[in-house]
């Protein structure tokens, strides 16, 4: 399958227009519970250049607070986009 008409900026838009996710932006943060380091499979391309926040409890002991901790330690981060 050939995906845009071979221009950079084209064929990038032409991508995202033909993943099922594409209406799903960029993701900052990405929260895992339960220890699990891993997306398993969770949105691939838009969390290509998420942080991610690791809670060692399980979901039923998932806290309010475990959210907002993890907001604070976000705002700490150095958000470069890998660059």
């Amino acid at each position: 399958m050939m995906i845009g008409n071979g221009s950079t900026g084209s064929t990038r838009g032409s991508f995202m227009e033909c993943i099922g996710s594409s209406e799903v932006s960029r993701i900052d943060l990405v929260v895992r519970w339960g220890g699990r380091r891993r997306l398993s499979g969770l949105l691939p391309v838009q969390t290509v250049y998420a942080d991610f926040y690791i809670i060692d409890d399980l979901w039923p002991d998932f806290k309010p607070e475990h959210f907002f901790n993890a907001l604070r330690w976000y705002e700490s981060q150095d958000v470069s986009l890998g660059g």
